[in-house]
């Protein structure tokens, strides 16, 4: 994928009716009836609530099930032996990310997602950088370099040591700690094309507000994160949130990739395709894509595998319209 705008990680799904308890104190809300959230965070900048929220958390965390614990239960848990301080504590975090039914505490959904992002590390510092060849060479063809993956900064890059970036993605130290660098690559791209499948069917892969994808990109430029020379006159999809700003460009093969004909083709050449990179794809290289028709808009993409073509047709919203195999 190539990035415009800054990184990125993608939170956690939320398929639980868990926040069915009382609500009776909302405080901490805006105008629009949101979390303010520089409330919210500083809520857990004292010590002694953040414990409380990874005790609740845990109660929580399995199945996520509406289970809470009693005051008394949770003060000896987290370890404070004056009440009323503990009280104070508990207090502060009712509303905003705790709720009280019946003589139990439990933690609201966004608190158990704030605490798997402590966990992961994400706002403990930076990680430990590595460099590391992956099983994967660069595309140019005048180039025999191994790409290597390069961990720094909470992000994962797929590159060849003399020129590009060609696949990248946020990713949290305590991933990055517990896998080898060529799993690291196969988590990366199921990530990247979960965000890409993601924001085809309009939802952001950043805020999950909502996202238009457009094919071909009007505009082309690249951060200074992106250091590939890309052509001027490169057939790009572009995808542009509305509600945090984020945006991101990649070839027109990318949209394609999870489609149900080219899964099928794949295996029916024996060929893997899931963990693979895009940069190991060559229908997602740039320069695959042909635009056919302004009006409407028709890309085309190839897919050949052992003399086998797969041809699919893309809408200016980056849609398959259209397949053929030959």
């Amino acid at each position: 994928m190539v990035e415009r705008g800054e990184s990125r990680g993608v939170g956690n799904g939320d398929g639980s009716s868990g926040d069915s308890g009382p609500d009776d104190d909302r405080g901490g809300r805006t105008a629009t009836g949101r979390a303010d959230p520089t409330a919210v965070f500083e809520l857990l900048a004292d010590e002694t609530r953040l414990a409380i929220v990874r005790e609740l958390a845990a109660e929580r965390q399995s199945n996520w099930q509406w289970a809470g614990a009693t005051f008394a239960e949770l003060r000896r848990a987290v370890g404070v032996e004056d009440a009323g301080n503990f009280s104070y504590h508990l207090e502060k975090l009712c509303g905003p990310l705790v709720v009280k039914d019946g003589d139990e505490y439990h933690l609201r959904n966004r608190g158990v997602q704030l605490v798997g992002a402590v966990e992961s590390g994400r706002y403990t510092g930076p990680g430990d950088p590595f460099r590391e060849e992956v099983a994967y060479d660069c595309p140019h063809s005048r180039c025999d370099r191994s790409l290597v993956g390069v961990y720094d900064d909470q992000y994962f890059r797929i590159r060849c040591p003399d020129h590009d970036v060609f696949n990248g993605t946020a990713l949290p130290p305590v991933a990055a700690d517990h896998h080898t660098t060529a799993e690291l690559v196969e988590i990366t791209m199921l990530d990247l094309r979960q965000q890409v499948q993601r924001a085809k069917a309009g939802v952001c892969p950043n805020c999950w507000g909502p996202i238009e994808g457009r094919l071909p990109a009007t505009d082309t430029s690249l951060s200074s994160q992106i250091d590939a020379d890309i052509p001027e006159d490169a057939l790009l999809a572009a995808f542009d949130c509305q509600q945090c700003g984020i945006s991101f460009d990649l070839p027109p093969g990318a949209c394609v990739v999870e489609h149900t004909a080219v899964m099928a083709f794949y295996q029916h050449h024996d060929e893997p395709i899931r963990g693979r990179p895009y940069v190991d794809l060559p229908f997602c290289h740039l320069g695959r894509g042909v635009l056919e028709s302004d009006d409407p808009v028709r890309v085309r993409v190839d897919v050949e595998l052992d003399g086998d073509v797969l041809r699919l047709w893309l809408d200016g919203e980056t849609n398959v319209v259209e397949y053929e195999r030959e």
